[in-house]
């Protein structure tokens, strides 16, 4: 697909890529892939023919919800209306979606894999075709599998429901930005904390986003009922 027709597609827009005839016929491939990134580039050519492709992590759960995929591979960050990796993986798992799920990024450092697993995602890959098809043969080989999937009619770990919450107060501080400002947070904790973030610690990391100290009191008033 020409790089400049992705560019100009609005967010949340699926990408066609079934038009590209000249992908690799090696690939044994039956069922669809998700892609979650904003550069419908990153799917290799063999599977153009099953790859469905979105920006928003709104629209990647509601296909997951809607429809069987093999794999799901989304970028770690940067995805449309500031969303990441992270926070898909966390509600994939929190509505019982247990499709695999690789995020994808430019450079891999030692602790990520313990970040993908804190994160509800089967793996860290980098956003090459070769880690892609790498990642779909373990699958296939059920090398790779699934994390333990929380039921969406079971109670939330205590802080899933102050990240919820952070999101929703934070508003009244941050605006419309608010949720970007939360991800941005968990992204940086999650690498600190691999076993999982402190209520406490996420609490006041989301806190600093607010600029005056009364309003900040109040904001962890609020946030910690």
């Amino acid at each position: 697909m020409d790089r400049q027709e992705v560019e100009m597609s609005l967010p949340g827009t699926f990408y066609d890529m079934s038009a590209h005839e000249h992908g690799s016929r090696d690939i044994p491939m039956s069922t669809a892939v998700l892609f979650v990134t904003t550069d419908a580039g990153v799917v290799p050519p063999g599977l153009a023919k099953v790859a469905r492709v979105t920006d928003s992590i709104e629209d990647a759960l509601r296909l997951c919800a809607s429809a069987s995929f093999g794999a799901v591979f989304c970028d770690a960050a940067s995805l449309a209306n500031g969303g990441s990796g992270f926070r898909l993986g966390r509600q994939m798992r929190r509505n019982g979606i247990s499709t695999p799920l690789f995020l994808m990024t430019n450079s891999i450092l030692s602790s990520m894999e313990e970040v993908a697993a804190a994160s509800g995602a089967n793996g860290f890959i980098s956003r090459t075709a070769a880690a892609i098809l790498d990642a779909l043969k373990s699958v296939a080989l059920g090398v790779s599998a699934a994390e333990p999937v929380a039921r969406i009619d079971q109670p939330l770990p205590e802080i899933d429901v102050v990240i919820e919450r952070a999101r929703v107060v934070l508003k009244k501080y941050a605006g419309p930005v608010a949720s970007m400002m939360i991800d941005d947070v968990l992204d940086e904790l999650y690498s600190q904390y691999p076993g999982g973030v402190p209520v406490d610690v996420f609490a006041h990391a989301a806190a600093a986003h607010v600029n005056d100290g009364q309003a900040r009191a109040d904001f962890l008033r609020e946030l910690l009922v």
